[in-house]
């Protein structure tokens, strides 16, 4: 087995993806502010949310370790050669045992909350483009997903169209929508009319809530920076999972594939067992035209990331085997670059080989389309 495939890994976006968007939208724009009320460090500014450029870039560091804060404060300075520079990425991958990533926002995980919507609009196209520049170093090694701005449907579904036409792989929607309109709202059904003709995975990615708390409550504190809000991510995913499922639209459009992007998957198979018992119990709830389990529509049509995940390894079975792809998270914090491999080793134990390259490598080149190099495919 050689082909490790990272289905989750990111980019942070560069100072060249703002530039002469606060000259066109003032105060409103995300801006690069450095050392922000006595913060050291370079951040990006959506609004009151800063976004810590170092602490974005900093793989194969530890919190804990206060020469971690130091790189941190260095900023852009601070991030390995390869976040900005695609042909040093590759070697990067080299040093993690990998041979291609999937790569999705850092910075701009914020923008898919925030609430001025034509600034957002015109972000995700700055984002998008430069994206695409970069993959396109090595466009079967490095995948670029892109952003699109629902729950603005018109907006987003343009934005599709673009994207796609440019060749992109893959495309991000929020992972949880408003409260007030989950997915299954008529008003979202010509967004998955198209992304259903353009066939493009669409992926939700953790931390890229329609709000800033995901739907989760508000007592258990912010997801992305309490224990309890933290903990209890996958809360959203399953309640977006339910609207899609239950609300009829995986039904309705039966070739749209769905990527839970890095909520591990450890919760999956109960969850999935709750999911098919709680439709039988309120079947009212559920749309009419469901001809399976909720379960069978996420076999067919959901994909799952996961990291560092042995619960999510050792119930493999009752989630799906090719419903589960592998990724190392690169280059953020949480990331187990580079010692993939040895994390791999561990949490696969026991697993035969088939499996285990069918959720590191199979299942991602499948669903992206990806066909390797000669000199990285053997």
């Amino acid at each position: 087995m050689s082909r490790y495939y990272s289905c989750d890994s990111h980019v942070v976006e560069p100072p060249e993806v703002f530039a002469g968007l606060e000259e066109r939208f003032g105060s409103r724009a995300p801006r690069i502010v450095n050392d922000p009320d006595g913060r050291k460090g370079t951040y990006v500014a959506y609004g009151e949310t800063l976004m810590n450029i170092g602490r974005l870039g900093i793989a194969g560091n530890r919190l804990d370790n206060p020469k971690t804060h130091e790189l941190m404060e260095r900023g852009y300075d601070g991030l390995n050669p390869g976040v900005h520079n695609p042909a040093a990425r590759l070697e990067e991958q080299a040093v993690d045992g990998i041979v291609g990533e999937v790569m999705y926002p850092s910075v701009n995980m914020a923008a898919f909350a925030y609430p001025e919507r034509d600034v957002v609009h015109a972000v995700f196209r700055r984002h998008n483009d430069w994206i695409h520049e970069y993959g396109s170093h090595a466009p079967d090694r490095l995948i670029g997903i892109a952003c699109l701005p629902l729950p603005d449907v018109e907006e987003a579904i343009a934005e599709l169209y673009r994207v796609a036409k440019m060749g992109i792989r893959g495309v991000a929607i929020p992972c949880t929508a408003p409260l007030d309109k989950p997915y299954n709202h008529p008003d979202f059904e010509p967004f998955w009319e198209a992304a259903e003709e353009v066939n493009l995975p669409v992926s939700m990615h953790i931390f890229c809530g329609s709000t800033p708390e995901m739907g989760l409550p508000a007592h258990w504190g912010n997801p992305g920076r309490s224990i309890i809000g933290y903990t209890m991510t996958h809360g959203g995913m399953v309640a977006t999972m339910a609207q899609l499922i239950c609300g009829g639209v995986a039904e309705h459009h039966p070739k749209l594939r769905f990527v839970c992007c890095e909520f591990e998957t450890g919760w999956l198979a109960h969850i999935l067992q709750r999911l098919d018992h709680a439709t039988y119990r309120t079947r009212s709830e559920a749309s009419p035209d469901l001809t399976m389990e909720p379960s069978d529509y996420f076999r067919r049509q959901f994909y799952a990331t996961f990291e560092d995940d042995v619960a999510g390894v050792l119930t493999r079975h009752l989630i799906g085997v090719d419903n589960l792809i592998w990724g190392n998270d690169y280059p953020h914090h949480d990331s187990i670059w580079p010692h993939s491999m040895s994390v791999l080793d561990r949490i696969f134990e026991g697993v035969p080989e088939d499996e285990k390259e069918r959720m590191t490598s199979r299942n991602v080149l499948s669903l992206y389309g990806i066909n390797l190099p000669d000199e990285v495919a053997a």
